[in-house]
């Protein structure tokens, strides 16, 4: 595999990392409120279509030659948006804004 294409594989991994973080947010934010059974049913079809995505992506760029250094990618990538998301809602909630559309 050429470096280009690596480290475009590397990028976009990272990327789909924060990607998905974003998307689990999302995900979890609409199921809250619904009965187990259902929540676990649309995460496990969430998950599934998330590495089908994934596998679409990777084969995309560089004709589907995966690495497992590409799933750290991911998972780094998913760690970072964690954190860069946390931070970003303590922000949020601390803002004059954020009170007066809450009420």
């Amino acid at each position: 595999m050429d470096y280009k294409i690596q480290l475009i594989s590397f990028i976009a991994s990272f990327l789909y990392g924060v990607f998905f973080c974003i998307f689990n947010m999302f995900n979890e934010y609409l199921i809250r409120n619904y009965k187990p059974f259902f929540k676990y049913l649309v995460t496990f079809l969430f998950i599934l279509n998330m590495v089908l995505l994934f596998i679409i992506l990777i084969y995309k760029i560089n004709y589907g030659i995966f690495h497992l250094y590409f799933i750290a990618m991911v998972v780094i990538g998913y760690v970072l948006g964690v954190c860069v998301i946390k931070k970003y809602k303590d922000n949020v909630k601390s803002l004059k804004i954020y009170r007066k559309f809450k009420k």
